[in-house]
């Protein structure tokens, strides 16, 4: 146990949280890593006195890797995204990492995930809800067209490295925009 409180730790601190997530998702099963969630879920809480940013990461590793485990979870883990004290880039993230699992989820993932890039006004979290939306099917072409001439940079995880880009390049590289 004390292995997986030293990988969960590195939760708090930007690539190290990508890759924590990672391992602690291949490395929890059964009730340890339900356990493990309601730990995290407990962390993006106030009261807990230890708010973990990555949580939302770990939570999503976690559940990709424990299907079982993480279909009691799924509509929690969307209503993060109505959550303003939470990482909320990282929930959408977390949510085109799950898309196969999330997809029938409530909220609906599709209209949470549009109504937050209206929301929130980020291009980071734009970045990621993006890449979650296409991968939870929805025809993304409309927002392709709005962000098409954004500049401005952004850091985003690629699935191995944080990678800085300007947002237009991104659509462009990503998400076979022209």
């Amino acid at each position: 146990m004390r292995s997986l409180n030293l990988q969960s730790s590195f939760l708090f601190c930007t690539i190290l949280r990508f890759k924590a997530a990672e391992v602690l998702g291949r490395k929890v099963k059964g009730e340890k890593a339900r356990n493990l969630v309601l730990r995290l879920f407990w962390h993006l809480n106030d009261e807990s006195g230890a708010y973990c940013v990555g949580a939302p990461l770990g939570i999503a590793e976690i559940g990709r890797n424990n299907l079982d485990v993480f279909e009691g979870f799924k509509n929690k883990y969307v209503s993060l995204l109505d959550d303003w004290e939470v990482e909320r880039k990282y929930v959408a993230y977390g949510i085109g990492r799950l898309a196969e699992i999330v997809k029938d989820a409530y909220p609906n993932p599709v209209k949470k995930l549009r109504e937050k890039i209206d929301e929130i006004e980020d291009v980071e979290f734009a970045a990621y809800a993006l890449i979650a939306l296409k991968k939870l099917g929805d025809d993304i072409s409309d927002l392709r067209l709005r962000f098409g001439d954004v500049k401005k940079q952004i850091r985003y995880y690629d699935g191995e490295k944080i990678v800085r880009i300007a947002f237009c390049e991104f659509l462009r590289r990503e998400l076979d925009c022209c």
